[in-house]
């Protein structure tokens, strides 16, 4: 089932010390094809779907998978948030929420760690940033804002945050907010097991 179909609507955005966070669009696509080509080594690990973004990722395929996106959003199936610089006129990241049956798990193992399982929770939050934005703190910054937005503005009663094993910064970043890793899950096409945390 959708986001939609559980009676929960996306939270508007919000502005953060420097960034502002709101629902990617379609004409988002120059700003974010530069952050994706950006991070390609990291992105290429962060979504398990090598070899993601290839090195003849274009502004045209980008724009495809945004479309996509943008439906996703509208309809309710996936939440897909961009973020921005102030003036708007960088792509600083991106946040993902997806709903516990989504799909993609329909056929994951998972592993709890403290009787958590992926039923028990509403949505699954990823999220990445420009790797150059991490020597300044942002993925801190950004994360915590978001566990404040989660918290503050959205109807979701237990969402998780998700990572794999190989994104040691993320981890990092995760547990130093006071995350605690409730389960992990494995799927067959995955190079990595996924860790949640909240």
């Amino acid at each position: 089932m959708s986001f939609r179909e559980h009676g929960i609507e996306p939270a508007a955005g919000f502005t953060g010390d420097g960034f502002i966070v709101r629902p990617l669009v379609p004409s988002d696509n120059a700003l974010d094809h530069d952050a994706v080509m950006s991070s390609r080594e990291f992105l290429f690990h962060w979504e398990q779907d090598p070899p993601y973004p290839p090195a003849d990722f274009s502004v045209d395929d980008n724009l495809e998978d945004l479309v996509q996106m943008d439906g996703h959003h509208r309809s309710g199936k996936r939440y897909i948030f961009t973020v921005m610089n102030a003036d708007e006129t960088r792509v600083l990241g991106c946040i993902y929420f997806a709903p516990n049956n989504d799909p993609m798990y329909r056929t994951a193992e998972v592993t709890s760690h403290d009787g958590t399982d992926m039923a028990s929770i509403d949505a699954t939050v990823a999220f990445w940033v420009r790797v150059s934005t991490w020597e300044v703190g942002f993925e801190r910054t950004l994360l915590g804002a978001v566990l404040d937005w989660l918290r503050d503005d959205w109807s979701l009663e237990n969402p998780v945050i998700v990572t794999n094993e190989h994104l040691d910064h993320q981890i990092a970043t995760i547990e130093s907010l006071g995350l605690t890793r409730r389960f992990d899950y494995d799927r067959d096409k995955d190079m990595y097991t996924s860790h949640a945390y909240a």
